[in-house]
């Protein structure tokens, strides 16, 4: 009788541990991240209002491009969205290393992208880029930030299978939906409940946390 109950429970564990691990999984944001979604937030905000674009794509990206503007393009470039400088860019660029996937795998190339004075300048040219033709038509005036992140991969922003969840991810993680009442936040914004895992979307239970409960369920059964 133990031995069955310590099963149930094993399996009960294993059957509720997306619910579980997305309440154990708190958005512990460092006070530099939070500087900057209050600084990125406000600009994605002001710049909504004028664009269309929601301010809580403009954020997630601004995150996940620059790494929390950190990265070497948002340090020495004032670039947070990695456009790349094409013909249609008179500009300053900057040129550097940069991840691709072809299809198949990633691939480093040395690519030139565009560069700014300033983070607003990026902020307005990112939805410059995206209003200059019919590619990302979809994403302009969509109030549905799910439905945003998906047309924006889709028009092609990134060549990554999981671009569009990532951002959702983001989202969702640290309540940036809250920018996107044209409010610009109202200060630091609330954590929404943590991304749960949808179907396509990467499970928050690891193979090695599943495979874990697999042999203590195994070691009970045993017994």
């Amino acid at each position: 009788m133990k031995k069955a109950l310590a099963a149930i429970i094993v399996v009960a564990l294993f059957l509720t541990g997306y619910t579980v691990a997305a309440s154990a999984a708190p958005a512990n944001m460092t006070q530099a991240q939070k500087d900057f979604v209050a600084r990125v937030g406000a600009m994605a905000t002001a710049d909504m209002n004028r664009s269309g674009i929601l301010a809580s794509l403009t954020i997630a990206q601004a995150i996940l491009e620059s790494g929390w503007g950190t990265s070497e393009l948002a340090t020495k470039a004032n670039a947070l969205f990695g456009i790349k400088a094409d013909s249609r860019w008179n500009g300053r660029t900057y040129s550097k290393a940069s991840q691709e996937w072809n299809g198949f795998m990633n691939v480093t190339v040395i690519a030139s992208f565009r560069a700014y004075n300033s983070w607003e300048q990026s902020v307005a040219d990112h939805s410059a880029f995206l209003a200059a033709g019919t590619r990302y038509a979809a994403v302009i005036g969509e109030r549905n930030y799910r439905k945003a992140c998906t047309a924006i991969h889709k028009a092609g922003y990134a060549t990554a299978p999981d671009y569009a969840n990532r951002l959702i991810q983001l989202i969702e993680t640290y309540g940036l939906a809250a920018y996107d009442s044209g409010s610009g936040g109202a200060g630091t914004p609330s954590v929404s409940t943590p991304f749960t895992s949808k179907p396509g979307t990467t499970p928050l239970l690891t193979a090695s946390q599943k495979k874990l409960i697999t042999a203590v369920l195994q070691r009970l059964l045993r017994r």
